[in-house]
C-alpha cells in the first residue's frame, strides 16, 4: 500500500472516531447522533476498516444523581429511570444513602443513580429530569381537563385517576425511549460490530467495581390498576412528551425538544 493511501486511511479512520464520538458528544441531538454512526458505518465499510484498529477508549465513567420529583406522596418516574439509562448506556441503581435502613428511617426524597461516561450519565440524569418536569406539567392539564372531570362524575376516586394517568405516561414513554434505544444500537451496531457498546459496557463495569460502592436496586413504583380510560389518557399524553438526549449548555438549561 503506498505511502499516501496510508495517510488517507488514517485520516479516514480519524473521522470515524470523530463520528462515533459525536453519539456521546454533550451537543449531539439524537438525529445528529444516529446521522453520525451512519456515516461512520459507510466509511468503515468503504475503506475496510475493522472496529479494532479505531482504539476505541472512552473516560472514566462518573455518576450522577437525581432527586425523584413527587406529586403529593406520589413518586414520579420511577419506572422510567432504568429505561432512560438503557438508552444512554448507562447503570442504574437507588441513591446508596439510607438505603440499609427501614424504610420509616430513610429521607422522605428518592434520589436515582446513573452511572456511565460522563456526557452519558449526564444526558441519562438530564432526560430523567426533564421527563418528570413533564409528567408534573401534564397531571395539572389532565386534572384540569374534561376527562379528569368525566372520571370523577363517574364515581372514580381523584387519586386512583391520577396514579392511573402517571401510569399509562410512564408505560408509553418508556416504550418510547425503548424504540429510540432500538434505533441507537442498530446503527452504532452497523458501525462498530457491538465493539463501541462492549467497550463502554466493560468500562463502566470495571469502573463502578472500583468505587466500591453498593447500591439498591429499584423495581420502580407500582401503580397497580386503576382506571383504564385514565390509565388511556396518560398514554396519550406520554405519546406528546418531545424526547431529546441533546444536553445543550447542561442540564440546569436544557429543555425537552
Amino acid at each position: 500500500m503506498s505511502e499516501t493511501k496510508v495517510s488517507e486511511r488514517d485520516t479516514i479512520k480519524q473521522r470515524v472516531i470523530k463520528l462515533l464520538a459525536l453519539t456521546t458528544d454533550r451537543g449531539a441531538s439524537e438525529h445528529e447522533a444516529m446521522l453520525a454512526a451512519e456515516k461512520a458505518a459507510e466509511l468503515m465499510v468503504h475503506y475496510d476498516i475493522e472496529a479494532s484498529e479505531l482504539n476505541l477508549k472512552p473516560p472514566k465513567a462518573v455518576m450522577e444523581t437525581v432527586v425523584c420529583r413527587k406529586y403529593g406522596s406520589m413518586t414520579i418516574g420511577g419506572p422510567i429511570a432504568r429505561h432512560a439509562a438503557q438508552l444512554c448506556d448507562c447503570d442504574t441503581n437507588l441513591d446508596p444513602q439510607d438505603a440499609d435502613l427501614p424504610e420509616v428511617w430513610q429521607r422522605t426524597l428518592k434520589t436515582v443513580v446513573f452511572f456511565g461516561m460522563p456526557s452519558d450519565a449526564e444526558v441519562a440524569a438530564y432526560l430523567f429530569d426533564l421527563i418528570s418536569n413533564a409528567i408534573v406539567a401534564e397531571i395539572e392539564v389532565y386534572k384540569a381537563g374534561t376527562d379528569y372531570q368525566r372520571e370523577i362524575g363517574a364515581g372514580v376516586n381523584g387519586r386512583t385517576a391520577i396514579t392511573s394517568f402517571v401510569a399509562g405516561m410512564e408505560a408509553r414513554i418508556n416504550e418510547r425511549l425503548d424504540e429510540m434505544r432500538a434505533q441507537r444500537h442498530q446503527a452504532v451496531q452497523e458501525a462498530t460490530g457491538r465493539a463501541l457498546v462492549v467497550v463502554k459496557e466493560t468500562q463502566i463495569k470495571e469502573d463502578f467495581a472500583a468505587t466500591g460502592i453498593k447500591l439498591t436496586r429499584g423495581g420502580g413504583s407500582y401503580r397497580g390498576r386503576g382506571s383504564a380510560s385514565a390509565n388511556a389518557s396518560g398514554r396519550a399524553a406520554g405519546g406528546r412528551v418531545s424526547l431529546s438526549r441533546g444536553v445543550g449548555a447542561g442540564r440546569s438549561t436544557g429543555a425537552l425538544r
